[in-house]
């Protein structure tokens, strides 16, 4: 029985160590952190009409698994955001490739609102060093979301539009970023599949010796 449990422990582990949990980009402090008190409008047609999108690169392949807003209800109704996965096309969002799913409920701007997760099953593999795109869409005119800002106020660039299009046109805007963050799993690289399979069978070899 001890044997089995440890064999099923050893490959457990190992399974483990193939997929681990990744923070791909953020924009947050500590313990999530952000600006409470300032953000962009994402809303419907009945307010603005605007729509955003952020961008962020890996650093390692991973599979997307979730993303993270910082998010406030302004006014109107409380209707779920949509939120979209894009490729790059030459500095604005290009191509649509998956969407992803808003957990939860926002809450008040005036109670400094919340962090939201957007889950997402379909994203797949997204690659180190290429550029992808969040974008995210109010589909209920009635409802007036606001995008908290990153924390500390920081900078960058980042595109919006006014006409409600959720493939733009979008202008540019050199401005503080709205606070988010993007996780995956990391995929390891090959030559690490065939060292740790490699060391997997000198155990398992030597556990069935025993």
């Amino acid at each position: 029985m001890s044997r089995k449990l440890t064999l099923l422990t050893i490959l457990t582990l190992a399974l483990c160590a193939t997929a681990s949990a990744d923070v791909v980009y953020t924009n947050f402090g500590p313990q999530g952190q952000y600006d409470t008190q300032n953000g962009w409008f994402v809303d419907g047609s009945d307010y603005n009409n605007q729509v955003i999108g952020v961008p962020f690169t890996p650093n390692f392949p991973v599979t997307l698994t979730d993303a993270i807003l910082a998010l406030g209800n302004y006014a109107g109704g409380n209707n779920p955001l949509d939120l979209y996965l894009y490729s790059d096309n030459f500095g604005i969002p290009g191509t649509q490739l998956a969407t992803l799913t808003q957990q939860g409920t926002i809450q008040p701007f005036s109670s400094g609102g919340s962090l939201i997760q957007f889950n997402c099953g379909g994203c797949g593999r997204v690659e180190a060093g290429t550029r992808y795109w969040l974008v995210a869409y109010e589909p209920d005119p009635g409802t007036q979301q606001i995008w908290l800002n990153a924390y500390n106020d920081a900078g960058g660039d980042f595109v919006l539009n006014d006409v409600g299009s959720i493939d733009g046109p979008w202008k540019r805007e050199p401005s503080f970023l709205p606070g988010y963050e993007v996780d995956g799993n990391d995929i390891p690289e090959p030559s690490g599949i065939v060292l740790m399979g490699s060391g997997l069978v000198v155990l398992v070899s030597r556990f069935v010796r025993r």
